[in-house]
């Protein structure tokens, strides 16, 4: 739950060479964004693509995994996903609030030269006053798009789902619209939530209680709740 943007990559008919050739030029051209934190491009193959214990890359791997590995994932996380061959990518944390991604492509032994990605990066508590309010969000939301089309240049994107329609109209007005949208949602529904597992001993946390108008935010929500804010509700990664 929360204002995110989901994206697909993809790559076809395509060398390993061509794909790391793309992706080496997209995390250059990363280093330029003011980014929390840029993490290394790596090259995995094999076994190694595999999450493990403690794994370094584990930000990385769960852009590669399919419909099929998720299932895997939930009943056994380590030595079976991702199932692909091989995958190139590397991990950001955009700004501060945000949740972090990846970008990256990654290849079946089933279909070898098909290359894909699927990521989402939650901007929604960039906007948390404690992190820089409007202005980091704005910055944090604005940085991935400008990684997308860095990919729709390089001719690796698939797909963009951005609930704020920013990625067609760029519209700040819209986003910002939207935005306060969310947060009055999440509030009012976490509100709920609270109130509901009190009696039975149990609490509810989420970063939208951390501002300080979490209460006037959950109170506009009950009284007038927006239209439904589900981004991408038909891929499992969302929920990570």
């Amino acid at each position: 739950m929360g204002l995110s943007i989901s994206y697909r990559l993809q790559l076809e008919a395509a060398s390993p060479e061509v794909a790391l050739d793309k992706l080496q030029t997209l995390h250059h051209r990363a280093a330029d964004f003011p980014l929390l934190q840029l993490g290394p491009l790596v090259n995995l193959q094999g076994e190694d693509c595999l999450f493990q214990e403690d794994d370094p890359h584990d930000g990385v791997k769960f852009g590669a995994m399919t419909f099929a590995d998720f299932g895997e994932f939930h009943q056994q996380r380590f030595h079976t996903t991702p199932s692909c061959s091989q995958l190139i990518g590397f991990a950001i944390d955009p700004a501060q609030g945000s949740h972090t991604c990846s970008f990256g492509l990654a290849s079946q032994a089933a279909q070898p030269g098909h290359w894909h990605w699927f990521d989402s990066c939650k901007t929604q508590y960039a906007s948390n006053p404690e992190y820089g309010g409007i202005e980091n969000f704005l910055r944090c939301h604005h940085t991935i798009i400008a990684l997308l089309e860095i990919c729709q240049e390089l001719g690796i994107l698939q797909s963009v789902s951005d609930p704020s329609d920013y990625w067609e109209t760029r519209d700040p007005q819209a986003l910002l619209n939207c935005l306060r949208s969310y947060n009055i949602f999440t509030a009012a529904a976490i509100g709920s939530v609270k109130d509901a597992l009190a009696p039975l001993g149990y609490s509810a946390q989420a970063p939208i209680q951390e501002r300080a108008d979490f209460e006037h935010l959950e109170a506009e929500g009950r009284m007038q709740p927006p239209a439904s804010t589900d981004s991408n509700p038909d891929h499992p990664a969302e929920s990570r």
